[in-house]
């Protein structure tokens, strides 16, 4: 009867040790996809990175499907007695759209109506296209009558209101047509190329300018607006530009969308009679210091928000054979 007893107990022991496992997989935090849900908006809401997120699930792409299970890995530096605070499988977070504005403050939700396309929301939202695509984890265009989208709130881009920092300053007078009449302003450049491979080293310095913070006011690798990074790229060049955007404005030869060369400076129609000034870099790309997204950064002409708020161009330096 002794050897069944230990046979007996040893199995307690092991079952023990085996819950004792099993409880630590237990506790693992899940997530239960509800309709409306983004993997972006999940990873703001639980303090994740998205990398993170995907790599956890092995997900290739953003996307994801209502009653979809995921793992939430614990967000770095994450003390191990804040897990009791965070919501567990027993007690999964529902996180619709609406969670994700009041959590963030920063974020509306849409209803996609009939009729509705990206480029039509884009132009309601005020936000390029592919900005929306990825909030929202979209991998295509493709929209449902119904589905819940994820659009900033205008609130959150309010410094593209500000004044008196020389960004997106407002142009006393102007109006869209006035923009499309350039090509009837007696202008003239600020100076001359060398050679056209100085005008493609311009381009290339440009772009060593990409992911600089944007900051409102800023001039310095530290945080820049857009009027002082294009500023601050011509004075590599020898040519002392303006401060702010509606002084530049006012410079260099003016001409159309279909006249751009690179270098040339390209301007947009904000809000109300401001404007926004980037560096035309060819192929219909120009680069600037989004304040909507943060930092310098490339974007496209003929997305329909920029293609919408185009104003002009302006040649600031010239090579020879263009005069």
């Amino acid at each position: 009867m002794v050897r069944p007893l230990n046979s007996l107990g040893m199995g307690l022991i092991v079952l023990t040790l085996l819950l004792g496992v099993c409880q630590k997989g237990w506790t693992e935090e899940k997530y239960t996809v509800t309709p409306g849900d983004t993997l972006y908006g999940i990873s703001k809401s639980f303090g994740v990175s998205l990398e993170a997120l995907k790599k956890a699930n092995a997900l290739e792409g953003n996307s994801i499907k209502p009653r979809q299970v995921l793992t939430l890995p614990s967000p770095r530096g994450k003390k191990a007695d804040e897990g009791s605070r965070t919501p567990s499988i027993s007690s999964p977070k529902k996180l619709s759209a609406e969670t994700v504005k009041r959590n963030s403050g920063e974020m509306d939700s849409y209803v996609v109506q009939r009729g509705d396309s990206l480029s039509i929301i884009s132009t309601k939202g005020g936000l390029p296209i592919e900005e929306i695509k990825k909030i929202n984890g979209l991998l295509t265009s493709a929209l449902k009558i119904g589905q819940i989208l994820l659009l900033p709130k205008r609130e959150s881009r309010s410094d593209e209101k500000a004044e008196g920092s020389g960004d997106e300053e407002e142009i006393s007078g102007f109006s869209q047509r006035e923009g499309e009449r350039a090509e009837s302003v007696t202008s003239s450049p600020l100076g001359k190329w060398n050679n056209p491979e100085e005008r493609s080293l311009l381009v290339r310095v440009v772009k060593t300018f990409l992911g600089v913070p944007y900051k409102l006011g800023g001039s310095t690798l530290k945080g820049i607006d857009c009027s002082a990074f294009v500023k601050k790229i011509y004075e590599l060049f020898n040519i002392e530009l303006p401060r702010t955007t509606r002084e530049q404005f006012s410079i260099g030869k003016k001409i159309q969308k279909n006249q751009l060369e690179e270098g040339d400076l390209v301007f947009f129609r904000e809000n109300g009679n401001r404007a926004h000034v980037g560096i035309y870099v060819g192929d219909n790309q120009f680069v600037h210091a989004s304040s909507y997204s943060r930092e310098v950064k490339i974007d496209y002409l003929d997305t329909p928000y920029y293609s919408k708020r185009f104003l002009r161009g302006i040649r600031v330096k010239e090579l020879e054979k263009e005069s």
